[in-house]
């Protein structure tokens, strides 16, 4: 079923098509420049001036590796929402717009939440509400139906076409991806103890957890008859993708390679699990030996 989009020639669908090199104006929305701007003039307030001034600055490091994991989220944000990317994906191709949400979705997050350090929540932390808010939802359960949720719904075709067809919806989608995506990053990446990271062995079944989300997502995409997003179906074809070639690859994009991330972060973590396991029971080993040692008579 398909929501009627009497707002047709005030949205992306019903602009001109970009006619500069490699298909794009090469133009950034001001809203998002000045969003990014913003959040960029908060960071380094906040981890520098602002945070010097304070009492007990010692305490609240910020490291170069930080600076430059937050710098490179806002980069990856930009590059996801910005030209030409931004362009393909409202005027040309369904591949371009799951490019889009994957960088939303799997980098620019990650990055951000190891780019600011935990004690920048300290506020939401003391606050009896959002402490409780933010430990329910960081939750590996919690997290993954909010991640779940969201990126299913979105990808009905219904409000996937709705948001190609408003500024507002599409900027409105985009913001909610990389929130939820935040949330869902949190069991595996959070710097804040009162909102900790799941275990090793949780994480491996969180990981699971969101490559089965995002598989079903994508198998749906890719077995679905072509044209499942209208605007795609009228689009000028370029960089000779056909309507079908185009919304196929777009979702084993989801699916295959998706799956193929969280796989190799389920090996990376469960072996990282295994190794320190068996260097803790090296070293208790060790430990008993020596104390053996120490406790036999002399010769």
């Amino acid at each position: 079923m398909h929501l009627a989009l009497p707002f047709t020639l005030l949205a992306h669908a019903g602009q001109p098509d970009p006619t500069g090199y490699l298909f794009s104006n090469w133009t950034v929305q001001p809203g998002i420049v000045l969003g990014l701007f913003a959040l960029i003039v908060w960071y380094v307030l906040t981890t520098g001036p602002m945070n010097r001034r304070r009492p007990g600055a010692d305490q609240r490091p910020v490291t170069t590796g930080q600076r430059v994991a937050f710098f490179a989220s806002i980069l990856t944000f930009l590059v996801a929402v910005g030209p030409p990317l931004d362009d393909w994906s409202d005027h040309y191709l369904l591949l371009a717009h799951m490019v889009q949400h994957m960088l939303l979705m799997l980098l620019a997050p990650a990055l951000f939440l190891v780019g600011v350090p935990g004690w920048v929540y300290d506020p939401l932390v003391r606050n009896r509400f959002t402490n409780r808010l933010g430990y329910w939802i960081t939750r590996p359960l919690s997290a993954l139906v909010i991640f779940g949720v969201t990126i299913v719904v979105w990808h009905i075709p219904s409000f996937y076409e709705a948001a190609l067809y408003s500024d507002a919806l599409h900027s409105a989608e985009h913001g909610m991806f990389f929130l939820t995506s935040l949330i869902a990053w949190w069991p595996i990446l959070s710097q804040v103890p009162a909102w900790p990271r799941a275990t090793p062995l949780v994480q491996c079944l969180y990981f699971f957890g969101l490559s089965v989300v995002t598989s079903i997502v994508g198998a749906f995409v890719t077995y679905a008859a072509p044209g499942l997003y209208r605007p795609y179906n009228t689009a000028p074809r370029v960089f000779g993708l056909s309507v079908e070639n185009d919304q196929q690859l777009a979702g084993l994009l989801m699916w295959v390679v998706g799956g193929l991330i969280y796989l190799i972060l389920i090996t990376y973590t469960f072996l990282r699990w295994w190794g320190q396991q068996e260097a803790a029971d090296r070293a208790a080993g060790d430990a008993a030996a020596a104390a053996r040692n120490s406790s036999s008579p002399s010769a």
